[in-house]
């Protein structure tokens, strides 16, 4: 029987897809103790650390299971910014066109009263009209995270790659 190898894409995306269930499990943990609304961010360092782990494994995967324990540099950059922007990207469509206008509406103005009323109890005389101007369109968010996303994999894949790179 012959080997056959997968391509890249289908080696992703079952990384892809368990980080994106990850990703929405602390998400909605997150949102459902209602921790975002105070401004937490323990949560998104914990998903970052994850984040980096998974494409640390996927990309050492990749090298012993479809690639004959041999790795370039560039594969393994491929790799990272591939699988976290396919989470990313979906991640990010998620948040920005399900969550926000069928879930929770008010998630956005709910941050902003929070920070409104964190800063007027802190400083009385703040000028809060900063805070309450019109939020840019979904589209300008959603194309922010899904950059985020692509760093955030090209760091992990910079990262591993030059640790487990053969050649």
């Amino acid at each position: 029987m012959e080997h056959t190898k997968k391509s890249t894409l289908h080696f992703l995306l079952p990384y892809a897809l368990g980080l994106l269930v990850i990703r929405l499990l602390m998400d909605t943990l997150i949102k459902q103790l209602e921790l975002g609304y105070q401004g937490e961010s323990y949560g998104s360092f914990v998903a970052l650390f994850i984040e980096l782990s998974v494409v640390f494994v996927a990309i050492r995967n990749y090298k012993t299971f479809q690639n004959n324990n041999q790795l370039l540099f560039s594969e393994g950059v491929k790799i990272g910014v591939g699988l976290v922007l396919i989470m990313g990207t979906l991640f990010s469509v998620y948040i920005f066109l399900i969550h926000a206008n069928f879930i929770d509406p008010d998630y956005q103005q709910k941050i902003v009263d929070e920070a409104v009323s964190v800063m007027s109890k802190n400083n009385p005389q703040a000028d809060t009209t900063s805070l309450t101007k019109e939020a840019p369109s979904s589209f300008t968010g959603l194309a922010f995270w899904i950059l985020k996303y692509a760093f955030i994999g090209a760091l992990g894949g910079i990262v591993s790659a030059a640790i487990l790179k053969t050649e």
